[in-house]
């Protein structure tokens, strides 16, 4: 979900395509996060919970990633200011 401002008529279809496969590939690691931190919710097996919470993160690390690089987009392209890195923009 980008934040722009701008209207999307100007931006190049590489831009456009860049910018969707950013939301979805944050909305698909946050899901994912999501799961695996359900999935460990009363695990009995310490291995197994310890698994799904290490997905858990990896796939939260993934979605500050692809959050990151569509707001860096967004800010080159002049459409929204510089996020303040130390901000959290995960929402649970």
């Amino acid at each position: 979900m980008s934040s722009q401002t701008g209207s999307t008529d100007t931006l190049s279809p590489q831009i456009e395509r860049a910018l969707a496969e950013c939301a979805t590939g944050a909305r698909i690691a946050e899901w994912k996060a999501d799961r695996y931190l359900q999935l460990s919710q009363g695990e009995a097996d310490d291995t197994v919970y310890e698994a799904c919470r290490s997905m858990s993160r990896f796939y939260g690390a993934m979605h500050e990633f692809f959050m990151e690089e569509q707001r860096a987009i967004d800010a080159l392209l002049g459409t929204c200011p510089p996020s303040d890195p130390l901000r959290p923009t995960r929402h649970a």
